[in-house]
């Protein structure tokens, strides 16, 4: 600790940062139009110190904990510091320029000043659900068709918003008004960070809270180092497999990971993985660092923040050109499968390091998008489906919830908002009985939802069944089984993996099942009493029970046959 800073005031910055965080938050989902922002909540807030490190962002959105960590490879190509001013906010979304997702995902940037010395910046993550491009974004073939690209641009100056931006942005968006209250919330969240910060830095001094936030980062790498000194050294690898990539269906897309760990040492080689698609499940290697962090923290130290320490310990190895790693052009719009799916593989191989602490592979994430057709009356129902989590050692799998990387803050939006401002019907919200893994412990449960639109509209494909994840499910460990994957529905039919939309008529249903979570140790071990229980909360059914877990139930008095069960478990 720096020999100066007292340290309860060392604590009281923590907190403060952490607030800051939290307030901005709050803002962004406020102001938002979209309702795939205020309501599913599809962004996030961080505050970084003047060299681009990150000081703090909230743990609710682990997807989103190194949002910001790019940007000091790429912003000084387009603006030095010298060049940045009071009031100014920058905006992008290109992923290969300092964005770490897809174009969809707008970054809002602002330096704050004080005593006309850069002393910090504030900054958003969020979702848009139109920035042009094609109404099914699977359909990308490089970053060019995936939209409308923003390479860091001012987008306010000196306080005041540049019109040719907005002009630039309405004019690639179906929904313009939506796209640009969503933008002018994520700079009112920027401005309410930097209010803070300024008063933050009139209480204690900015030097101070420099030197703070600068212990705050060395605390979380020296606290991370001691966690993995006290895991055993070790290699240990992983895998997982998407099915295709929305253009080759025939080919599924590998991804591997080899762990390495030498005292508080520890590296992440994702050179082993497949050549990157031709379409556009591809990621960025900042996002997958990110799948990293959150597996790491996950594995050691639940209780960590999330800051810069953790980009000082986690050693990562790519190979250009791979999945995980695109040259620069690779259509990135379609990441979150493989994000979700990385973040898996990661805890996967940190399980073998710490077995007690291993878990089942989770559902993934998943969105839905419905689009209205009619000309002159463009209408984006867009909605975060809840998946579930794999089952732990000591514990079921969480269902109705958003997979590993949006666990604390991704959701379906409420269905009275969406009733009310979309022409449609929710008719069912459920969990999907027998979906989740079994095991001593049982997977999460996905979840079904179905809309009943009300007027034409169309809804876009986005790898039908099980978000590329039917070839190889969910995964159990230690003996458990893997989950059951979701597909889409349009009147009671299944719909192709190869169709890129489905058109609608007022009065069709569309019915999304979403992924369960794996599960952990041999059913056969699964307490007959929960199996009953879980018969009786209508999670698994009564023939469910018998063949994945050995427990014959009477299906009229809903009892368990002791007899029954013990000949079948034995045999």
């Amino acid at each position: 600790m720096t020999p100066t800073l007292d340290p309860i005031v060392l604590e009281l910055i923590h907190s403060k940062v952490t607030s800051i965080v939290e307030e901005m938050r709050v803002v962004l989902f406020h102001s938002g139009y979209s309702t795939v922002l205020r309501e599913s909540e599809d962004g996030s807030a961080g505050l970084l110190d003047a060299r681009f490190r990150t000081v703090a962002v909230s743990k609710k959105l682990p997807l989103h904990f190194a949002s910001f960590s790019a940007i000091a490879e790429h912003l000084p190509r387009y603006y030095r510091e010298e060049e940045l001013e009071e009031g100014d906010v920058i905006l992008f979304n290109h992923p290969y320029a300092g964005n770490v997702t897809h174009p969809s995902d707008t970054v809002t940037l602002m330096p704050v000043f004080v005593g006309g010395a850069l002393a910090a910046y504030t900054a958003t993550l969020a979702h848009k659900p139109d920035l042009g491009g094609p109404r099914g974004i699977p359909a990308a073939r490089d970053i060019w068709e995936e939209g409308l690209v923003i390479p860091p641009v001012k987008y306010h100056v000196r306080g005041e918003v540049n019109p040719e931006v907005e002009k630039i942005v309405a004019a690639n968006s179906r929904i313009p008004t939506e796209t640009l209250g969503d933008l002018r919330g994520q700079v009112a969240a920027c401005r309410v960070g930097a209010t803070r910060v300024k008063e933050l830095c009139a209480r204690f001094g900015a030097s101070t809270v420099a030197a703070g936030c600068e212990e705050l980062m060395n605390r979380v790498t020296r606290r991370l180092r001691d966690a993995l000194r006290s895991l055993p050294d070790g290699r240990h690898e992983a895998e997982g497999l998407l099915d295709h990539d929305v253009v080759d269906y025939d080919r599924p897309k590998r991804v591997h990971l080899v762990v390495e760990k030498r005292g508080g040492e520890i590296l992440f080689d994702w050179s082993g993985s497949d050549e990157q698609a031709r379409g556009a499940i591809n990621a960025v290697p900042a996002l997958i660092r990110n799948s990293c962090y959150f597996g790491l923290m996950a594995i050691t130290d639940a209780n960590l923040p999330f800051n810069h320490g953790f980009v000082d310990v986690v050693q990562t190895r790519f190979r250009e050109g791979t999945i995980v790693s695109p040259r620069f052009g690779a259509a990135v719009s379609y990441y979150v499968p493989l994000a979700y799916l990385t973040s898996d593989v990661v805890l996967k191989a940190l399980g073998e390091f710490c077995p007690e602490k291993a878990v089942g592979s989770a559902g993934g994430g998943g969105s839905m998008r419905i689009l209205g057709v009619k000309p002159g009356k463009p209408w984006m129902l867009m909605e975060l489906l809840d998946t579930a989590l794999g089952a732990t050692s000591s514990q079921d799998g969480i269902s109705l919830i958003h997979g590993t990387l949006g666990v604390g803050q991704f959701r379906p939006g409420p269905i009275e908002i969406h009733e009310t401002e979309f022409p449609v019907r929710v008719i069912r919200f459920d969990v999907l009985a027998d979906s989740g893994g079994p095991g001593k412990y049982r997977g999460g449960l996905g979840c079904t939802r179905e809309y009943e639109v009300l007027e034409e509209a169309m809804v876009p494909i986005r790898g039908a069944k099980g978000s590329l994840r039917s070839k190889l499910p969910p995964w159990g460990v230690f003996g458990g089984k893997p989950a059951r994957v979701g597909t889409i529905y349009v009147n009671g039919v299944e719909v192709s993996e190869r169709a890129r939309e489905v058109a609608l008529k007022p009065g069709d249903v569309v019915r999304i099942d979403m992924n369960a979570g794996g599960g952990y140790g041999d059913p056969r071990e699964r307490d007959p009493e929960r199996v009953l229980g879980d018969v009786l909360d209508g999670y698994v059914t009564v023939q469910g029970a018998r063949d994945d877990y050995g427990v014959v139930i009477d299906p009229e008095s809903l009892a368990i046959d002791q007899t029954a069960t013990s000949r079948l478990r034995k045999g």
